[in-house]
């Protein structure tokens, strides 16, 4: 292993490396760090990517950027390999089912004293599971695309929170950046994907197992619908004008899983959405379509959602490994695709003034 310090002694060493792959017009030390201009190439990726599989028994991370105009190889120090403490993702998925459930029990109660349900246990776990197995698709599909693309990710930390919502959703860490930015791409695509395939059936049996009623027969919060919910309702319902939903808790859990997987795909930070950003469009559209997410989460109504961005913004994105190398044509079509899932499942709550 090679550590900080020691990085001059080897620079003989990985220009060997470097020059096993590219053409080295220019070395030199940043700091400690060696740094390598390479002539760019068509197969610039691939051979990057070689690069890295070739120095990772070193515990290095070969990173690629231009800089002023040149195409330069630099390397950093490996994060360590330490295990995950899965006791803690365990400890916060009980906590999370818990929560949950109290939440769907809590949010049924209306409806089994108007005599719509018959019992708010089942209620509470029907809403519950629903709901968890739509968040853990979602960061199980960056889970998996994680292992895919050779990024050392956690498991899935579920965030429990009290009612009505019984969660904030769920995150998994990341150690080491992606190698590419179609791998970048592939991660932050794989989590929404996977929640909304899922949330479309858990809707299509929550909308089935609603109850249309007029206004002033069930007193409760009328929250605005996603345009997927609508097109589900007016196909399988097919409610009289003047006519309300009073929705069953799974199409509750669909709501917020549709509500959980537009937030994240907003363009920015470390969300779904801003690593897509990043991958596709390069860090300065990235600033500037994150500065844009902020004026939009206001304008939808979610304020919290604007303040944890414009944290996020101060930590910036690192990027992929090979920065250099463009996003595939297939991945710019993978964006169009999410921008369409943002546009069903987001939940307009209404201007804030």
């Amino acid at each position: 292993m090679i550590l900080p310090g020691e990085l001059t002694q080897h620079v003989s060493e990985l220009r060997r490396l470097v020059e096993a792959h590219f053409l080295v017009q220019e070395a030199s030390l940043d700091g400690v760090l060696p740094s390598f201009v390479v002539h760019p190439t068509a197969d610039v990726r691939d051979r990057f990517l070689r690069l890295r599989a070739q120095v990772e028994p070193l515990d290095l991370l070969p990173v690629l950027r231009h800089r002023n105009g040149r195409t330069v190889v630099t390397f950093v120090p490996r994060p360590p390999r330490s295990a995950w403490r899965w006791q803690v993702n365990l400890a916060l998925l009980l906590t999370t089912l818990v929560t949950t459930f109290l939440a769907g029990y809590a949010n049924t109660l209306g409806l089994v004293e108007a005599g719509y349900l018959r019992s708010p246990v089942g209620g509470g776990l029907a809403f519950s599971l629903s709901l968890m197995l739509i968040l853990g698709m979602h960061e199980m599909g960056h889970k998996v695309f994680a292992i895919r693309r050779g990024v050392d990710a956690s498991l899935p930390y579920f965030i429990p929170m009290a009612p009505p919502l019984g969660t904030m959703g769920a995150v998994i860490i990341t150690r080491t950046p992606s190698p590419n930015r179609d791998a970048l791409m592939d991660v932050a695509a794989a989590g929404p994907l996977a929640g909304f395939l899922v949330a479309i059936p858990v809707l299509v049996l929550g909308v089935s197992r609603s109850f249309v009623i007029s206004p002033t027969m069930f007193e409760g919060v009328n929250l605005p619908d996603p345009l997927l919910l609508q097109w589900l309702i007016k196909a399988i319902l097919h409610p009289a004008e003047g006519m309300v939903v009073l929705g069953h808790p799974i199409l509750f859990a669909g709501w917020i899983g549709l509500l959980v997987t537009s937030l994240n795909l907003l363009p920015a930070g470390m969300l779904d959405g801003g690593h897509v950003t990043r991958a596709l469009l390069g860090p300065q559209l990235h600033r500037m379509l994150s500065a844009v997410a902020i004026v939009g989460a206001v304008l939808l109504g979610y304020w919290l959602m604007a303040l944890i961005i414009l944290m996020l913004m101060r930590r910036g994105h690192p990027g992929p490994l090979d920065d250099v190398s463009p996003a595939s044509p297939g991945r710019l079509l993978l964006g169009v695709v999410l921008l369409a899932v943002f546009i069903l499942s987001v939940v307009p709550l209404g201007l804030p003034f």
